[in-house]
């Protein structure tokens, strides 16, 4: 009775001092000092793992590197812990190992860029959030997938584990590979030798099979040109011209790519390697198909050409040949991009710097600009087009290609010579294909022994030379005496031959000369030379039985009571005799 009566005591007295206690003490924690002497809650980061098994990712990575450099103990590090129950022995987990990777090499198709890295997974795939489920991308008759788990190890770290769910299916989904008893068929030191971690038969088999996935493109290229032919004999044209079936063309590449692809994942070949091995295929491929594009453009292009220079539209076939020109570099352009996406940059980032270098380069390439403008420019207005004859400035010649940049001028020494796009639409251009006739343009020197009425009858001749003419412009064309040279009369013939081409001209022009010479043979006189050599030449050009004749058809064409010359009113006076 004392002793509960003295605890009572002590409890009463003993409460309100332990309070009391209590608050002084949670009063001095709030003060500053207290709280700078109050040791850190916080605990230590834990270190990051050593396998890398932060992520899906790359559990995946780092199990199938190490299974394939053939480090199972480490590759057994992946997998879920088993129950101490049933915990699998070392060998056993290592057998495991690589039955897993001979799975996932057989099985699944160029995976690893679609698994998640995030530490999270991913949270929209309906499972649950400590779970990932990798499905191979092919179509497995087994349903086999690898289904990922996130616990915690002892540091108290969340990492993901390869669950024992999946690797219980591991041993009857080995047992059905194609080439689980291939190998054990196979000689020894072709499954043995393993370099960079692949057997060799493996690479024996991809370098073999090159030209086998080439010479399986030959029939279906074959039957692919015959139903061609057949269809353009239904629709009554010519059948194209193509290369021999046996070059390496476009359409051939992409076949045998496909079918190397193929033959890589069917013999089983490592996930890792098939990885970038599938990189370089689609470089290959976009290769190809960029090759075969600008063949199919260039063939288009060629056939609206032709149709267009059939209907004289030359200008609009430049047209087309600078838009093909644009086409194959802005397509460039996007399999560039789409290469580098697929090599994992990042294509977003790429553009961005790509506006702004395309800013930078074309503050500082404005010329380049002005040159392109310039062709379309030129093109447009159809100022000049492939195969004129023109003259730019003081160059003259015959425009071979107008590209992006420059025009090429084919001069008369067969030179090359490009002019700026830029320097052509701001030059004085002289286009020769647009002139509907030539100027042809001659100065005729007739002797100054010839009477007035006989230079007349020479220039009625000459007239009617270039009035029966059919190719000179009737109502154009002029034969006039100009001056008084020094040593003879000098007569301008001005005509207008009706010849667009040069060399037409030429040669009606040297017809016309032809003709005027011989009228002026008929009309009996010469053209005259320099007087110094007058007397040598005067018996040579001077003949007796012309000049009579020419007298005669001069009293013909005279009019009924016109005196002549030898009237007796134009002779001279004679003083009377005395």
């Amino acid at each position: 009775m004392r002793q509960l009566v003295s605890r009572l005591l002590l409890t009463m007295f003993a409460a309100p001092l332990a309070a009391g206690c209590l608050v002084a003490q949670g009063l001095a924690l709030t003060g500053p000092s207290a709280r700078q002497q109050q040791p850190s809650s916080a605990t230590p980061a834990p270190p990051p793992d050593a396998l890398g098994r932060e992520t899906p990712h790359g559990t995946i990575v780092g199990f199938l590197r190490a299974a394939q450099d053939e480090k199972l103990a480490t590759a057994a590090e992946y997998f879920e812990p088993a129950a101490p129950r049933h915990r699998p022995s070392p060998q056993q987990e290592e057998e495991l190992a690589g039955e897993l990777l001979s799975i996932v090499n057989q099985r699944f198709g160029p995976i690893l860029d679609s698994i998640s890295r995030d530490p999270h997974g991913r949270l929209d795939d309906g499972l649950p959030p400590d779970q990932e489920l990798i499905l191979a991308e092919r179509i497995d008759p087994s349903g086999f997938s690898i289904l990922l788990v996130r616990l915690e190890d002892q540091q108290g770290r969340k990492l993901w584990y390869v669950s024992r769910k999946t690797l219980a299916e591991v041993p009857r989904v080995y047992d059905s590979l194609r080439f689980s008893q291939l190998e054990k068929r196979l000689p020894k030191f072709l499954v043995a030798t393993r370099p960079f971690a692949v057997p060799l038969w493996q690479w024996l088999a991809i370098v073999l099979f090159l030209p086998v996935a080439l010479m399986l493109t030959w029939p279906i290229l074959y039957l692919g040109r015959r139903l061609s032919d057949i269809a353009h004999r239904r629709r009554g044209a010519p059948p194209p011209v193509r290369a021999p079936i046996h070059k390496l063309g476009p359409a051939a590449l992409m076949l045998a790519l496909i079918f190397h692809y193929n033959f890589v994942y069917f013999i089983g070949i490592s996930l890792l390697y098939r990885q970038y091995y599938t990189r370089v295929i689609w470089v290959l491929l976009l290769v190809a198909f960029y090759w075969g594009l600008t063949r199919v453009t260039s063939n288009i292009a060629a056939r609206i050409g032709v149709r267009l220079s059939q209907s004289g539209r030359m200008a609009e076939g430049s047209l087309v040949a600078l838009a093909r020109r644009l086409l194959n570099a802005l397509i460039l352009v996007l399999v560039v991009l789409i290469v580098l996406s697929t090599l994992g940059v990042n294509v977003t980032a790429a553009l961005a710097g790509l506006g702004i270098g395309g800013l930078a380069v074309g503050l500082g390439a404005q010329k380049t600009f002005e040159n392109l403008l310039g062709g379309i420019s030129i093109l447009s207005d159809r100022a000049l087009q492939i195969g004129d004859s023109c003259r730019i400035g003081d160059q003259v010649g015959t425009v071979e290609d107008i590209g992006l940049r420059s025009t090429k001028l084919r001069t008369p020494d067969r030179t090359l010579v490009s002019i700026p796009n830029g320097t052509v639409a701001t030059a004085v251009l002289e286009n020769y294909r647009w002139r509907d006739k030539i100027l042809a343009r001659q100065i005729v020197r007739l002797p100054y022994d010839l009477t007035v009425d006989h230079l007349r009858y020479a220039l009625d001749q000459i007239r009617v030379v270039l009035d029966d003419h059919p190719k000179v412009e009737s109502k154009t064309w002029r034969v006039r005496m100009l001056r008084f040279a020094d040593f003879a009369y000098e007569i301008e013939l001005y005509a207008y031959i009706l010849e667009h081409e040069y060399n037409d001209f030429l040669a009606t022009q040297e017809d016309l000369l032809l003709k005027i010479t011989e009228a002026v043979e008929h009309a009996g006189t010469g053209f005259a030379l320099p007087s110094a050599a007058q007397i040598v030449v005067d018996d040579r050009w001077k003949r007796p039985e012309r000049i009579k004749a020419a007298e005669e058809a001069m009293k013909k064409g005279r009019a009924p009571g016109v005196p002549g010359p030898d009237d007796p009113q134009f002779l001279p006076e004679t003083p009377p005799k005395t």
